[in-house]
């Protein structure tokens, strides 16, 4: 007599139809979904004002450039005057400014931010009595005149004023 197992193919498992590593990327996705939109989203306007530079320009606009440049063993310190208005609604208490020096080919060869400094022109030796914003700051409207220092300036720079970008601002809150 021959041993026949109860149920027939009893030594066989069930195979299922149901395509299981697929179904567990599907659920996996519709998860990663879920938690992606269920994440806290970032104020759009605060955001694009903190990474835009040009809101930064304008609210100091800087006009009237003057250079005042000083040869020292091969590299220049170049002082740049000018007028700067408080174009914002704030008072100003401090401002960093981007140069960006050129040679005579037009390739830039050097960029510094430096802090602008508030002088009076009209002042003997202005350099000397030199304020910073947050010494003497700027009210909304005022325009005054300004100083900002470069050191060491390549002496291969063109001898022409620098290209300036206000980066940062700060004001009272």
């Amino acid at each position: 007599m021959e041993h026949r197992p109860y149920p027939p193919n009893a030594t066989n498992p069930p195979q299922s139809k149901a395509p299981w590593p697929l179904i567990a990327i599907v659920v996996a996705a519709v998860m990663l979904a879920l938690i992606i939109w269920l994440l806290p989203s970032a104020n759009k306007a605060a955001t694009s004002v903190l990474n835009n530079p040009a809101s930064q320009n304008n609210l100091l606009r800087l006009s009237d450039i003057k250079l005042a440049p000083q040869d020292v063993a091969g590299a220049a310190n170049v002082d740049v005057y000018g007028q700067a208005t408080n174009a914002g609604a704030k008072v100003m208490n401090g401002a960093t400014v981007t140069a960006v020096f050129k040679d005579k080919n037009g390739v830039t060869i050097y960029a510094e931010q430096r802090p602008l400094e508030r002088v009076d022109v009209k002042k003997k030796n202005a350099d000397t009595v030199a304020k910073s914003l947050d010494q003497e700051s700027v009210k909304p409207g005022q325009t005054i005149n300004f100083r900002v220092r470069f050191d060491q300036v390549p002496a291969t720079w063109n001898h022409q004023p620098p290209q300036l970008t206000v980066a940062q601002v700060t004001e009272t809150k």
